[in-house]
């Protein structure tokens, strides 16, 4: 029992030593490290000497699982900080416990309609809960194909496939044996257990993760896209498993020719590159939609007036054409307004690498991931119970999905009945 209150007390004085050190200024909790984290300090630097007052304070908590901890803890502790990036299903926890201030309550007075006129639908959608705006959107990203245009050139192929059926030829014709032993040297492609990837596929195929609460995925396009990614693997032979960012890296040593990715993945994968390089949208099914993924910030309640004030400006500074150009050129985020698309300066970081600016324009008919609270414990049960049998050969995809259905529908009716 000791021991007990001892590990309680830990977690106790740690986030509270979090969040009442960081009480001068305006605290900004984030995931933001590396070349990411340089950009948002500078930026947060460049605010606080231009604009006096209360500086904003950058407190980088490492991880998205850390900052998730961070944050329900210090909510618990009525301590929390006055802004920090959120997922939406964190959001919808935080909305639930009123522990937010919801963002269009001063919106108006903080940021002119002009700004907000010229942010991406779909970043407005993804931060509206009925109707309304509760959090911002800020690190947002599309997904995206990198591929190999050497290798392209070599082997005859004139265009990025611009559909999923074209893309398994594309594959099936870049996997080749360089050196006659019966054994692929290249691979068309390769890619690890990846919801993101999944999702795109099903919502092509017109399929939903979940749909009006309920689950949705174990539906015949969710077996379709599934079963399409297995066939890569063990029907056509021209795609392998992978863990973490070796695809990555398998694709930048040029045993790869074509990978998924993220549009932020182009800034850490240039340096290792000796080929030429392109980016291109996804493929497409019946439709093109595409899924954003990123995150929101959020201001919390219980915080002084002038710190949320304060919040509200940082987000107006954030907004700015020439700040919007400096994040999306030096993360590869995209920047949430459309008129950024047209500065010289972003239109000189898109025109380095063929097909960049079509992929970033993917965000005009993109949508996003389910917002329930319960899907941030349904999104690894996708993972482990639904994704990772098939694609590793152990489970027929429908057996799969419909295991990992049964999951989140148990965890659907434990949070909400029925």
């Amino acid at each position: 029992m000791r021991k007990i209150y001892a590990f309680l007390a830990v977690i106790i004085f740690s986030v509270v030593a979090c969040t009442s050190g960081n009480q001068k200024g305006v605290p900004f909790w984030n995931a933001m490290g590396g070349p990411l984290g340089d950009a948002l300090r500078k930026i947060i630097n460049d605010y606080n000497s231009s604009n006096p007052g209360e500086p904003i304070v950058y407190v980088n908590l490492g991880s998205y699982s850390t900052l998730s901890q961070k944050i329900m803890g210090a909510v618990a502790a009525n301590k929390p900080p006055v802004l920090a990036q959120v997922y939406e299903s964190w959001t919808s926890e935080l909305l639930e416990a009123k522990k937010i201030v919801p963002f269009y309550r001063y919106m108006h007075k903080w940021i002119p309609d002009s700004l907000m006129n010229d942010i991406f639908p779909v970043f407005i959608k993804d931060n509206e809960w009925d109707g309304k705006m509760l959090t911002f959107p800020f690190n947002k990203s599309v997904p995206v194909f990198y591929y190999n245009r050497d290798l392209f050139k070599k082997y005859g192929i004139d265009h990025f496939p611009r559909t999923w059926e074209e893309f398994r030829e594309v594959a099936k014709k870049l996997t080749i044996d360089t050196t006659g032993d019966g054994i692929p040297d290249i691979y068309g492609t390769a890619f690890p257990v990846n919801v993101w990837l999944y999702e795109v596929i099903l919502y092509q195929k017109g399929g939903k993760i979940m749909d009006h609460g309920k689950v949705a995925f174990n539906s015949k396009a969710g077996v379709e896209a599934l079963q399409y990614l297995v066939d890569l693997i063990y029907k056509d032979s021209c795609a392998y498993l992978t863990t973490g960012f070796r695809h990555q890296d398998d694709f930048a040593t040029g045993r790869v020719a074509m990978v998924f990715g993220t549009i932020v993945s182009y800034a850490f994968m240039k340096p290792k590159i000796n080929f030429h390089l392109g980016v291109a949208p996804m493929p497409h099914d019946k439709d093109s939609i595409v899924i954003i993924s990123g995150t929101n910030v959020a201001i919390f309640s219980g915080q002084p007036q002038d710190k949320i004030d304060r919040a509200y400006d940082f987000i107006r500074y954030f907004l700015n054409d020439s700040v919007q150009v400096y994040w999306s050129t030096h993360t590869g985020y995209l920047p949430l307004r459309r008129s950024a698309l047209n500065n010289p300066k972003m239109k000189e970081f898109m025109s380095q690498v063929p097909g960049f600016e079509r992929a970033i324009r993917q965000v005009e008919y993109a949508t996003f991931e389910p917002r329930d609270p319960v899907w941030f414990t349904g999104r690894r049960y996708l993972t482990t119970e639904g994704l990772e049998p098939a694609l590793r050969g152990y489970l027929p995809p429908e057996v799969s999905l419909k295991r990992a259905a049964k999951l989140l529908e148990t965890e659907l009716k434990r949070r909400y009945g029925g």
